[in-house]
């Protein structure tokens, strides 16, 4: 007998898009899911740019500067357009879960995912967050910040924290 899609535990997965993120999307599927009873929420926080995108020769601001040439510039910009957006990589995902019966919803929240994860969590019913933590220590935390600590401390749910080494 089929489980209605409101009687499911749900279960959300933090993902940016990172390889390390990837393989923590194959992780969770493979030791976490259970494709009969979960249903997978796949939220993934982009943060927004202050400046808007500027003319077409002139560069992203989240390209590194290799040349002040142009053909450069345009190369470094190529190899972008080339990179799926957090919508296309969500539904490719999502296409992959409904190959293996797994029931799934994506989510790209706009802004700092130390803040919208929890903020995610608190405003929808969510069983279970999985997210990945790249081991940056102590010092490196406290300068970058950590979205698995923060997550750890302001969501209601339980939360997974698998670390990228164990994956």
């Amino acid at each position: 007998m089929a489980i209605s899609i409101t009687d499911k535990r749900r279960v959300a997965l933090a993902y940016d898009g990172s390889e390390d993120a990837h393989k923590l999307f194959d992780w969770t599927i493979q030791n976490v899911i259970r494709p009969e009873s979960d249903h997978l929420i796949l939220l993934s926080a982009v943060q927004r740019t202050n400046k808007p995108q500027a003319a077409k020769r002139s560069p992203s601001p989240d390209l590194p500067m290799l040349s002040t040439t142009i053909t450069k510039v345009d190369e470094a910009m190529k190899e972008t357009e080339h990179q799926p957006t957090a919508r296309e990589r969500l539904e490719q995902m999502s296409s992959q879960l409904r190959k293996q019966n797994i029931s799934s919803e994506e989510h790209i929240l706009w802004g700092d995912p130390r803040v919208l994860l929890p903020r995610y969590t608190q405003a929808h019913k969510v069983d279970l967050l999985v997210v990945g933590s790249r081991g940056l220590g102590v010092v490196k935390s406290v300068i970058l910040g950590s979205v698995s600590d923060a997550c750890l401390k302001e969501c209601p749910c339980p939360v997974l924290v698998v670390r990228h080494a164990t994956i």
